[in-house]
Parts: C-alpha cells; structure tokens; sequence
C-alpha cells in the first residue's frame, strides 16, 4: 500500500498540473482546442520533436537522478544549475586541449571531467556541512550561482570562438559528439546513460549496505548519528555524487548540442529538482517522471508555436508543477510532525 502511495501521489500532482494548465489554456487561448491538442499530441509529430522530446527526457533523467541521490540521503542540492554549466565548461575545455583522441578516449574524458567537476563543487558545500554545519540550501545555491559569471567571462574569453558572434565556445570536434539515433534531432546514446545510472542508483539504494546508511541518514539524521553513522561523511558523499550526476547531465547537454553556447544547460539544476520531486525522490521513479514533464513542456512549446498562445506558457507549466510537488512535500512534513507529536504525547501519558 506504501508503494501505492509513492507512485499514485507524483502521478496526482502530474494530472492536477495539467488540469490547470488546461484551465488556464481555455481562459487564455483564442483556442483552446487546438492548443490543448498541441500541448498532448505536440511532442510525437514528427521525429524531429519526438527526438528532441526524448533526449530532453534523457537530459532530465540524469538531473533527477542526481537530485534523488542527495534527497534520498536527507540533503538538499540547490546547486545543480552551477554543477551541470561545470560539467559542460570542463568538457568544452577538454575538446579544446585535446582535439583530436580517438571516438572513445574523447566520450570517456569528456565524461570523466565533467562528473570530475561537478562532484568537486557539490562535494565542496558537502564539507562545509560536515566540518562546519554550513547549510548546505545556502552553500550549494551560493557556489552555484558564482559558477555563472564564470561561464560568461570564459566563454566570452579564453574559450571564446573568434569566428562567431555568440557567447560561445568553438564547436565540439566529431570525435566528441555523441551518436545521433533520429537526425537532425538532439536524441542520442545519453538516452543509455540516463537509463543505466537511474538503475544503477535504484540498486545502490536498494541492495548495497551505503545506500541503506543513506537513506537511513536521510530518514533521520539523529538516529543514524546515533548508530554509529559518519552523517558529514554521508553529506560530502551523496553531495559530491549529485553534482558528479548534474555535471554529467551538462557534459550530455552539450554533447548533444555540439557547441557551448552561454546558458546551454538550459536550466538543467532547476528542472532536475522538479523531476525529483515528482519522482519522490525514488530514482525508479525518475524516468517516468522526466518523461512527463518532458512531454508538459515539449508540448506547450508546440502549443505556443502553432496555436498562437503566449509565450510565457512554458514558464506557467514549471511554476504549477513546483507549487503542486513542493506543497505535496510540504504536507508531507507537517503529516510527519503531527505523528511524532503524537507519538510524544502517547508516550508522556504511558510514563505518567
């Protein structure tokens, strides 16, 4: 019935999201029908969008799942905007330095790096936590948000491409592009690696003994302290594993893409935190939840393309599907106070 629970409460949020967004498309649209038909059938017209909806899922599968990996252990990564641009710029810096290594050493590097940099900086806030007590909400935020004017002065700079007009750096040689499936869209083989590494992550929590002490910690932070549990071990750890996970997201997004370009993550940190917390945080869940938020943004796209509605419909989307996942978290932890004070009170009548 628990099982039930998780699965039907994400699933709830998802289909009240679309229940306002179809209200507010009614409200606004000159039509209606057509935007709504848009907004449902949009991503799946054409291999083209279906591609390009699909490799969005897959970008998203791994942001969640970095995400899910620092929920899970009771640790919140608000970091992952600045982890993923690392990711991307580390293997940008990669492929200029080293332009011309086989098809293989070139993906490996690449990916090396930027799982590399993304883990030092959320591993990073991850000290802080443990060495200082240093809120981990505010430190991976602040050192997130102090990654972005370090993209701009790179990329406008020492990285910069002198043959284009764009904040951006030199496209990617072929060797590190990664294997197109639906040409000309972005979909190709990081659609495995998200698919491998949320599995991977299931099992981690599932069956090893660390992922139990994680999401033990993550249960309560006292009663793992008081098993014996290394709690600042497990922050720097599952913080230095999710931003590994949103550098690894960036590598993909520019993989795809092909070219640096300023703000090429495309919001990657924001839309990871919403895709875990629709998943509640269970990384087997993340899939399906990239896949449907995917597919709520792929189409209202569409619907602002073909049916002449606003274009700030993408944005009304991200903003409903926060407020329905925060507030469902939210009412969550004032169920769980209420039981542990009740548990407090049953337990003083027992003493008395």
């Amino acid at each position: 019935m628990k099982r039930l629970r998780s699965v039907f409460s994400p699933a709830a949020a998802l289909f009240a999201a679309l229940g306002i967004i179809t209200a507010i498309t009614a409200g606004l649209s000159d039509t209606p029908g057509r935007a709504m038909l848009w907004i449902l059938t949009g991503p799946v017209r054409n291999s083209l969008v279906l591609g390009d909806f699909l490799a969005s899922a897959s970008r998203l599968t791994l942001a969640g799942t970095a995400a899910a990996l620092a929920f899970r252990a009771g640790f919140f990564n608000l970091g992952g905007e600045g982890q993923a641009l690392a990711g991307g710029l580390a293997a940008a810096a990669t492929a200029i330095l080293l332009p011309n290594p086989s098809k293989f050493m070139a993906v490996s590097l690449a990916a090396a790096v930027a799982v590399a940099a993304g883990a030092l900086i959320g591993g990073f806030s991850g000290f802080l936590k443990a060495r200082r007590n240093i809120d981990e909400m505010i430190s991976t935020f602040l050192v997130s948000a102090a990654v972005l004017p370090i993209e701009a002065v790179l990329l406008g700079g020492p990285m910069k491409d002198a043959d284009s007009y764009l904040i951006a750096a030199p496209p990617l040689p072929d060797a590190y592009g990664l294997k197109a499936w639906l040409p000309p869209s972005r979909l190709g083989s990081a659609a495995i690696w998200a698919v491998l590494i949320a599995a991977a992550a299931y099992l981690f929590f599932t069956y090893s003994r660390i992922g139990y002490e994680w999401r033990l910690c993550g249960k309560s932070k006292q009663f793992a302290r008081y098993g014996g549990l290394r709690t600042g071990v497990i922050a720097t750890a599952s913080l230095a594993a999710s931003g590994g996970l949103f550098g690894l997201a960036g590598a993909a997004a520019l993989m795809d893409g092909g070219q640096a370009v300023q703000g090429f993550t495309g919001g990657l940190g924001w839309n990871g935190l919403a895709v875990a917390l629709i998943a509640a945080s269970r990384p087997e869940f993340v899939p399906l939840a990239a896949l449907a938020y995917a597919w709520l943004y792929a189409g209202t796209q569409a619907a602002m393309t073909h049916s002449g509605f606003s274009y700030s419909l993408s944005g009304v989307v991200q903003a409903v599907v926060f407020l329905l996942v925060t507030a469902r978290f939210g009412f969550g932890l004032i169920r769980e106070k209420r039981r542990k004070k009740a548990g407090c009170a049953r337990q003083t009548d027992v003493t008395l």
